[in-house]
């Protein structure tokens, strides 16, 4: 039997990227630079912010994160690239984004050009967030705003009740792996069918743990 893949090369392939043992690099200290510093998801293994002047708001916010993170008051150079994995080119030059953009790509490193998606090897997603639980949303850079309001509808959407269903599931499913069955074998669809949100609502935590189980046996 022959299998036929079908693959959509306009779009983008959605990630998880985890920040804790990642150098980042950001080019830029003004708004724009300051929304991508503030929107790292986690505290990354260092971050350095490389500008002539920035903005107050992220120079504090730089301080809070502790002692890997640092600003440089200067324009930036190519050695700057040196050790990151990460870097926003987050200027409001775009010929500069540009610039960094091409010695990333050319060097293997992942890049952010604010003024060009399209000279990016990795773009923000919209997040939908719930306790522990979130729903990225792109729509391929052709309109974040847009993508910013559907992950607001979509964390309204969601139960307040999300994010404890999600800690108590990882507990069972740990259970589960644990006894030697497979995960991907887990019922999840079933899950959401079943009567374990009512339960934590009703603040039932053993029933609900024992209806969880249940589905997924």
């Amino acid at each position: 039997m022959k299998v036929t893949w079908q693959v959509n090369m306009g779009s983008a392939y959605l990630v998880s990227l985890s920040l804790r043992h990642l150098d980042i690099l950001v080019v830029g200290g003004g708004e724009v630079a300051l929304r991508k510093v503030v929107g790292l998801t986690e505290a990354p293994g260092s971050l350095t912010v490389v500008a002539p002047e920035v903005r107050r708001e992220l120079a504090e916010f730089v301080e809070e994160l502790g002692s890997k993170a640092s600003i440089q008051m200067r324009s930036f150079d190519p050695s700057d690239l040196a050790g990151r994995q990460a870097v926003f080119a987050a200027t409001s030059d775009a010929k500069l984004n540009s610039e960094i953009s091409k010695l990333c790509r050319a060097g293997g490193l992942l890049v952010n050009n604010v003024s060009d998606p399209a000279e990016s090897t990795f773009t923000n997603v919209a997040v939908a967030k719930k306790g522990e639980l979130s729903i990225g949303v792109s729509t391929g850079s052709r309109a974040p705003g847009f993508s910013k309001a559907i992950s607001r509808l979509i964390e309204e959407m969601l139960p307040a009740e999300i994010g404890s269903l999600l800690v108590l599931a990882a507990e069972v499913r740990s259970q589960a792996v644990n006894s030697g069955r497979s995960a991907g074998a887990l019922n999840w669809e079933r899950v959401l069918d079943s009567e374990v949100l009512e339960f934590i609502r009703a603040g039932k935590m053993l029933e609900a743990q024992e209806s969880l189980s249940e589905c997924l046996s």
